[in-house]
């Protein structure tokens, strides 16, 4: 997931650096530029959705104890490969 975020908040920003310097420009067609503010905003709502970086604390916690006690149940010493005699 975290990779899809990234990617929509790389695309949002390559259409703002786009949008500005489409703006930058002299002459701007503010229907072209209102399309273009438009798309990064649409690329940026599923980017900021994705990471939560308005989350509290807690949740913050509370993820990084769910992701280590998942990180450490899939190493229980049961090694399969080891029994090759």
């Amino acid at each position: 997931m975290r990779t899809f975020s990234l990617l929509f908040a790389f695309i949002a920003l390559v259409l703002l650096a786009q949008f500005l310097i489409y703006v930058i420009r002299e002459p701007t067609d503010p229907f072209i530029a209102g399309g273009i503010f438009f798309s990064f905003l649409i690329c940026l709502a599923p980017a900021l959705y994705l990471l939560k970086p308005f989350g509290t604390k807690e949740d913050l916690r509370r993820r990084r104890e769910a992701r280590k006690v998942s990180g450490t149940q899939g190493t229980n010493g049961d090694n399969d490969s080891s029994n090759d005699s």
